[in-house]
């Protein structure tokens, strides 16, 4: 199994990224997105998948219940995710089915002010400790980067996030993250154990 990740800047025109999807990819992402009065939100989806374009692949996009997008192949799988101004990608493959998640925060991020309390909120027990060990803002976002990989990885959606705990996970289940750091932003991958380290973040710009 082999895992790239690839990143950019989102893209600033919703007509221009529309004409840098295939034709297939729009259709299913129209199906299930609105732009509506969100631009912004879609102007980083359209991206996100301008990127994955860019990155090579190729498959049948659809999306599950939870809005997770895949390939109907399967032998291909993704992840997407944003900040406010980037994009990034996951790409695995391999001969059978399997899995990726990723996410990506930015350490600039205004609305985690009160820590403690979204700790005890979201975070379980073991991921509550190594919080405490180091009650910084890049610890909180580092796990909550594992967490939100994690259920990208699986497909149950936000909805779980309060009774997951990523430590226990990657101890004892069949999953591991792979941390990165690029500038401000902070990127987490979530993909099957046994799984070489990605390929180091390429920012892919275009053509």
């Amino acid at each position: 199994m082999m895992i790239k990740l690839y990143g950019s800047a989102c893209g600033t025109d919703i007509s221009a990224l529309s004409k840098e999807i295939p034709e297939e990819w729009l259709t299913a992402w129209n199906t299930s997105h609105k732009i509506g009065k969100n631009e912004k939100n879609a102007l980083l989806s359209l991206s996100a998948l301008s990127l994955l374009h860019r990155a090579g692949a190729d498959g049948t996009l659809a999306y599950g219940e939870n809005g997770r997008p895949y390939f109907e192949e399967r032998t291909c799988d993704f992840s997407i995710t944003h900040t406010q101004n980037y994009v990034f990608c996951a790409i695995i493959e391999g001969e059978e089915p399997m899995r990726i998640g990723i996410d990506a925060e930015d350490l600039g991020r205004p609305d985690f002010s009160n820590l403690e309390e979204m700790v005890a909120r979201w975070f379980g027990e073991n991921e509550q400790s190594v919080f405490l060990a180091s009650p910084t803002k890049e610890t909180f976002l580092r796990l909550w980067t594992r967490k939100e990989a994690y259920v990208k990885y699986t497909g149950e959606g936000l909805k779980v996030l309060s009774k997951i705990d990523t430590v226990s996970l990657e101890t004892q289940g069949d999953i591991r993250f792979f941390d990165y750091r690029e500038g401000d932003i902070l990127l987490s991958v979530c993909a099957p154990r046994g799984t070489e380290a990605p390929q180091k973040v390429q920012i892919k710009e275009k053509e």
